[in-house]
């Protein structure tokens, strides 16, 4: 009879301690997805944020490469970069001033199913008549 008894006691045990580590799984999973999905949403956005950045240096070079163009021809070779739209178009003293906004949507498979990231910034860039650099400014976008 007492080893009919230990058995039971044993099998018991075994239980509570597989049901223990089940929970303690469960748990893990439960903090962890969460955070790994953040994460993943994160490097997207980064990765949407560095294309808006790439796109715009294109568009500065595309605005630089015709230096002596007036304000419609530079509005057109902004227009033509995908991605971009013209917000703005100033004659400034050395030159004309261009603002523009820069929008990218990426869409991402990951463990979590697709994942979307829309990102968009707005820039301004001086065109002057002469072949001198002008640096790109960031702006904050009106809404």
């Amino acid at each position: 009879m007492r080893y009919g008894g230990w058995t039971s006691a044993r099998l018991r045990r075994r239980l509570l301690a597989a049901a223990v580590l089940g929970a303690l799984a469960a748990a893990g999973v439960l903090v962890a997805v969460p955070l790994l999905r953040d994460r993943s949403q994160h490097r997207l956005d980064r990765r949407a944020d560095r294309e808006v950045t790439s796109t715009a240096q294109r568009t500065r070079a595309a605005l630089l490469a015709a230096p002596s163009a007036s304000g419609p021809a530079l509005r057109d070779a902004t227009d033509a970069v995908d991605g971009v739209e013209v917000l703005t178009v100033e004659s400034a003293d050395p030159g004309v001033r261009l603002v523009f906004r820069v929008r990218v949507a990426k869409t991402a498979a990951s463990v979590f199913g697709w994942q979307r990231a829309n990102v968009g910034a707005c820039f301004a860039q001086v065109v002057r008549p002469a072949a001198t650099p002008a640096p790109l400014e960031r702006l904050p976008c009106p809404d």
